[in-house]
């Protein structure tokens, strides 16, 4: 049964431009993934602080979060490509 909750990943990386820890991006999966699959990918990532926007890659984020809540965003943003 569905409860209407997405579970995935947060990945919290520094920003290029202004180097505050404040760009984030978001992978939506049905269950635990292997931290090697996750950082893999390219994001498409906005930083909170700045405006900066571009791609960041899983290998250059600084943290990795699990969470059963993820929030609903834009059609491919912050998804892995």
């Amino acid at each position: 049964m569905k409860t209407g909750k997405t579970q995935g990943y947060v990945l919290t990386f520094r920003c290029i431009y202004c180097g505050k820890h404040e760009v984030f991006a978001q992978y939506p999966s049905e269950g635990i993934e292997a931290e090697e699959r996750i950082r893999a990918r390219i994001y498409q990532v906005i930083c909170n602080s700045c405006g900066w926007n571009g791609d960041a890659c899983g290998l250059s984020a600084i943290r990795i979060s699990h969470t059963t809540e993820l929030k609903a965003r834009a059609a491919g943003q912050g998804l892995g490509l």
